[in-house]
């Protein structure tokens, strides 16, 4: 009896020593197929959310701390369950840090389109405020609402954020487009209304179909919606500013050129010029502009006034060219007249020569007295006998004639540096005390004036 409980002892012992490593090997084998469940899934989640949109260094992150998992493997066979769950575990870890990651990286791109989509809905509202054509744009709310309740992925949402940030950036063109054409026809309607009044300042001035224009112009500037639209009411407003601006500029212009001609008739009575009846005539043409209405009407009064005043020029010109009176008598005589600026070469008694010169500044006269020609040279080159920081100093400069006819420097030459002669250049711009002669008069009188010519200076 005691032999048989000892049998059956032996034989329960071997059978649960027996069914150790079965129980080891099946729950091995339920470990190894969660882990590979788990690898499944987490690779297909990765790759819906990297299809989705997930950010490309998370996705990479996520994949190497994957792999690293993979590669994990225990080093005997009664430490592989501890390996599996080990592994399960961090499958599991990485699967909700995925799960996280995309969750936060949808919102954020939801939150970036509705963000985008409250902007696009403000810029609707305004263009629609002020009037401005949204034509090729969706301009309902709820059809960018409804599309967006249907996404979900953040490539979705950031797509859609895409299609509103270009539409936005179009409209906003346009509508910057339009207020800045629309503040161009603003200041142009400005200065033409601004120009209307200094013109309605004179009121013989034709200024009725300008104040049409104008009101037409802007008739239709309220029904605008484009910036193109704006073109052609921004020409006609320009227009008509321009317009106006010549009506006064023509007005203006006539009056400047009859202050002009009256100053020119002015010097022409006082030097004694022959005006004949221009008086008459000046004063005719000033009548008239007193009720000239149009553009061209003062253009025709300026011409006929301009013309007055080249006749007047012409004969002041002959009044101040006239020879300088003087007795010549017999032989070779250069007459000069200070307050004429004016040389006289006389020939026995016949002027052969008049020319308008330049004498000494008021500091520095040419003195009257009646001399001779005692040197000649050619070329010459005048040196200033001031020093450097003198007010009369000048730097060396060449003459092609000169001809000294008093003792201290005084000469009859030309002057290559200068431009201007006759009366007041020798209050304006004189000389050190010479007598200065354009190129071509100066020519005349070195070949025909020897050492010993007389040289009369005289008021």
């Amino acid at each position: 009896m005691r032999g048989l409980r000892r049998f059956v002892f032996i034989l329960v012992v071997g059978a649960l020593l027996a069914a150790i490593p079965l129980s080891a090997v099946a729950s091995e084998s339920f470990l190894s197929s969660s882990v590979r469940q788990a690898e499944v899934a987490f690779n297909q989640s990765l790759s819906m959310a990297v299809g989705g949109g997930l950010q490309q260094a998370e996705a990479d992150s996520l994949m190497w701390r994957y792999s690293q998992v993979q590669a994990t493997r225990s080093s005997a066979w009664w430490q592989t369950p501890v390996a599996e769950h080990t592994k399960l575990d961090m499958i599991g870890q990485l699967q909700t840090e995925l799960n996280t990651i995309y969750g936060m990286q949808l919102t954020d791109s939801r939150d970036a389109m509705q963000r985008q989509l409250h902007r696009w809905n403000l810029l609707i509202a305004e263009a629609h405020t002020d009037t401005i054509s949204a034509d090729g744009f969706d301009v309902d709310p709820a059809r960018f609402t409804a599309s967006a309740a249907m996404l979900t992925t953040p490539n979705g949402f950031s797509a859609l954020a895409t299609v509103l940030s270009e539409q936005y950036v179009i409209l906003d063109g346009r509508m910057a487009a339009f207020r800045g054409a629309r503040t161009q026809v603003d200041a142009a309607a400005e200065n033409a209304r601004t120009l209307l009044a200094n013109a309605a300042q004179y009121p013989q001035l034709s200024v009725a179909g300008f104040r049409d224009q104008l009101t037409a112009a802007l008739a239709g500037v309220d029904s605008v919606h484009s910036a193109d639209a704006f073109a052609p009411i921004l020409a006609q407003l320009q227009q008509t500013a321009a317009g106006i601006q010549g009506l006064l500029n023509a007005r203006s212009g006539a009056f400047n050129q009859l202050a002009d001609t009256r100053s020119t008739l002015a010097t022409a009575q006082r030097i004694g010029a022959v005006v004949g009846n221009r008086v008459g005539v000046i004063n005719a043409l000033a009548g008239q502009l007193g009720t000239a209405a149009d553009q061209g009407a003062f253009q025709s009064l300026t011409s006929q006034l301009y013309q007055q005043k080249q006749a007047l020029a012409s004969a002041i010109f002959t009044k101040q060219m006239a020879p300088v009176s003087y007795n010549a008598g017999v032989g070779k005589i250069i007459v000069i007249s200070l307050s004429r600026q004016v040389l006289t070469a006389y020939q026995d008694g016949t002027a052969v020569l008049t020319t308008f010169v330049a004498t000494g500044r008021p500091q520095l006269p040419t003195p009257p007295g009646v001399y001779r020609i005692f040197h000649r040279y050619s070329p010459y080159k005048m040196i200033s006998p001031w020093p450097y920081g003198s007010p009369y100093w000048y730097p060396d400069s060449w003459t092609n004639w000169a001809m000294e006819f008093a003792g201290g420097g005084y000469f009859i030459h030309d002057a290559p540096w200068r431009s201007w002669y006759g009366p007041g250049s020798n209050i304006y711009n004189g000389t050190h005390g010479c007598v200065n002669v354009p190129y071509s008069p100066m020519s005349f009188l070195w070949n025909w004036a020897p050492i010993g010519t007389t040289v009369v200076v005289q008021y």
